[in-house]
């Protein structure tokens, strides 16, 4: 298994890509903090993007699914309390037990 290290340092926002890697413009809607939250998901070498569900309400990003690892899970809320726009992280993600 791998090991989790940090996840990288700064946040993801929306972006623009007309600024050529700009200064990022923060997510305004609930979809696009659903989106960036995936995009730093993808981004994470160790995290997949669509392994669970992600939700914004208000900003309030709520993780749910089932993940391999207690570190996986811890990682999936780090990852997407970095991301610009996100106020707060409820983490309903549940480890998968041993298999029967």
């Amino acid at each position: 298994m791998a090991q989790c290290g940090p996840p990288p340092e700064g946040g993801v926002g929306a972006g623009d890509s007309s600024s050529g890697g700009g200064i990022p413009i923060p997510p305004e809607t609930d979809q696009e903090v659903i989106d960036a939250v995936r995009t730093a998901f993808f981004l994470d070498p160790i995290l997949e993007e669509d392994a669970f569900d992600v939700l914004s309400i208000d900003r309030v990003v709520y993780l749910r699914g089932v993940v391999s690892s207690p570190d996986l899970k811890q990682r999936a809320a780090e990852v997407a309390a970095k991301v610009q726009g996100v106020n707060r992280v409820v983490n309903q993600l549940r480890v998968a037990g041993p298999a029967p």
